[in-house]
């Protein structure tokens, strides 16, 4: 747990990186009721609503179903107010959408921004995550409830790689079993629409504990577009993977993100601002074939 930023604020930075900051897109939308949960949670932690389970569950529960209502007008209210206090923190930053970097969008001269975390910071937040849910040790409930808000906003694969994943589903299965509070939490999901699927779901479920990390938003929508492939074009006959690669990020900095080739076993991977893409080489289809890569999101 990072002292410096409150649950709401280690939430947003993640959840918001890499989020459309002018429109109002569905991974967005869930970053930002996820901000709102966050804040109601923090403010039962602080009053220690948790000393009393049952006042805990009747409260968390009641504020979630306020939360799942809030308009669309609140919801805009709630991302500013965030970005704002993050952007006066000089955590957060509008840059250039990825996307506009796609040879559909430059070409049409489309502006498109984004929020950016701050990378120091952002790895922070994720690695003091990861360390504490993937070693032995006690799990605070803190940890719990970021743990469970990326779970429910799909950030869990920004994080987290498949084998991890694994691990921690076998955890937490154990901890609901040990701790009534964390049962509580991570039962909870908070997308309305999701949420009737969710419950036809569970009619023919016969364990309710049986799978609970892989229960709701993140099972249903797996990576809920928190990411886009863009294609670049380029003359890629002739050239070398390197140069490729090179050529992509050159054009990428020129557009305002910040890159660097990082090798991932046998391949090497391109982060741009701070997420990870594959190079491949393609070509679009228009009147005639047009060559250049395509840069693919890629998960660890």
């Amino acid at each position: 747990m990072i002292k410096d930023y409150t649950i709401k604020e280690q939430f947003a930075l993640v959840a918001l990186d890499g989020q459309d900051s002018k429109h109002n897109t569905q991974a967005k939308k869930a970053a930002v009721i996820g901000i709102a949960v966050a804040g109601m949670l923090q403010e039962l932690f602080i009053e220690e609503v948790q000393t009393d389970v049952d006042e805990f569950q009747l409260r968390f529960t009641e504020k979630l179903k306020e939360i799942k209502r809030m308009s669309s007008r609140k919801r805009r209210a709630v991302e500013k107010e965030m970005a704002s206090i993050l952007e006066a923190g000089k955590v957060l930053e509008e840059v250039p959408n990825i996307l506009g970097c796609d040879m559909t969008y430059y070409t049409a001269n489309i502006t498109m921004r984004e929020y950016k975390g701050k990378e120091e910071i952002y790895l922070r937040v994720t690695e003091e995550l990861r360390a504490i849910i993937l070693e032995p040790g006690e799990i605070p409930l803190e940890t719990i409830a970021i743990l469970w808000l990326f779970r429910e906003c799909g950030c869990i694969h920004d994080i987290f790689s498949i084998e991890e994943q694994t691990k921690i589903q076998a955890r937490l299965i154990k901890l609901m079993a040990e701790n009534p509070l964390y049962r509580i939490i991570l039962e909870q999901e908070f997308h309305s629409g999701v949420r009737r699927t969710y419950l036809s779901f569970l009619n023919w479920k016969h364990n309710l504990f049986k799978n609970p990390y892989l229960e709701g938003i993140n099972l249903l929508f797996p990576f809920f577009d928190r990411r886009q492939a863009i294609f670049i074009d380029m003359v890629i006959l002739g050239t070398t993977v390197k140069d490729r690669r090179q050529s992509a990020m050159q054009f990428l900095c020129e557009h305002g993100h910040s890159c660097e080739e990082l090798r991932s076993g046998e391949e090497t991977l391109v982060k741009v601002d701070n997420r990870y893409y594959r190079i491949w080489p393609s070509t679009r289809s228009c009147k005639l074939p047009i060559q250049g890569v395509e840069l693919l999101p890629a998960y660890r």
